[in-house]
């Protein structure tokens, strides 16, 4: 199915009241998870680094801490969250990654989270993205992955995540199966010690996952109306389930995947 808009024109649109507060929520959910595997993976304080869709800036704010000898580049394609952050080795630069240039060879690290599945033109921004390194350099991307949505036990909140899915996918492209094939993309864009994990973090207690899918299914909420009426007695019981401190499930999973551009060719 061809997309029909992109990210952010109306679909999880920053001009959105709850945006912010939506992409806070993420963060909350999913800071860890990349701070934890970027300090495993050997961060240094020289390096340079291009954080890719910095949304509401949590990780180029602590990147921008970890690299005092080195630099980080913060690029969204609307970076009104970001002009905000204070911090001496950050510079913020408003960016298209599918039709803006980048500078090949020219960071020690590249780090996108909850970018390029949304990307049709993922593929071609991957190899952008691997240009961009360092020989050497580091690249880590972070995606939404829908496959343990299938195991859920609860009908309705299984069903609005799936209706999730099913929207991103008709509106702007995603692909939340892509995540599945990890590492297999980086491998074919000859990155070597490459690896992946996946994070499933527990949804509901009125946590930071359960608040940050209420806003997304409430965002999500007139698109499908517009596509798939039939799903909204499921949303509506999902979103009610998501306001419940004892409802608990899991949603989408977080897949990591890194690795390396050779230092030396062949």
């Amino acid at each position: 199915m061809t997309a029909r808009e992109r990210y952010g024109e109306s679909v999880l649109s920053p001009d959105w009241h709850g945006e912010r507060e939506r992409l806070v929520a993420m963060a909350e959910v999913a800071d860890g998870t990349t701070r934890r595997v970027l300090q495993d993976l050997g961060l240094r304080p020289h390096w340079d680094c291009l954080e890719v869709g910095a949304g509401a800036g949590t990780v180029a704010a602590w990147l921008a801490g970890q690299v005092p000898d080195g630099s980080v580049l913060a690029t969204d394609v609307d970076t009104r969250w970001l002009r905000a952050i204070d911090a001496p080795t950050l510079r913020v630069a408003e960016h298209d990654i599918v039709l803006d240039p980048l500078p090949e060879s020219a960071f020690h690290l590249v780090h996108a989270r909850f970018v390029l599945e949304h990307l049709p033109e993922r593929d071609a921004v991957l190899a952008k993205l691997c240009r961009s390194l360092r020989p050497g350099g580091l690249l880590m991307i972070e995606s939404i992955a829908s496959f343990p949505i299938a195991s859920g036990g609860t009908p309705a909140f299984r069903d609005a995540m799936h209706a999730v899915e099913s929207t991103l996918a008709a509106t702007i492209g995603t692909d939340a199966g892509w995540p599945r094939t990890f590492p297999s993309p980086l491998l074919a864009h000859g990155l070597t010690e490459v690896s992946a994990s996946v994070h499933v973090p527990a949804t509901g207690g009125r946590n930071a996952s359960a608040r940050c899918w209420s806003h997304t299914l409430t965002q999500l909420r007139p698109r499908m109306l517009e596509l798939t009426p039939e799903v909204l007695p499921a949303v509506d019981e999902a979103l009610r389930l998501l306001d419940r401190q004892e409802f608990f499930e899991l949603a989408f999973a977080t897949a990591v995947c890194w690795g390396r551009r050779p230092a030396h060719p062949g």
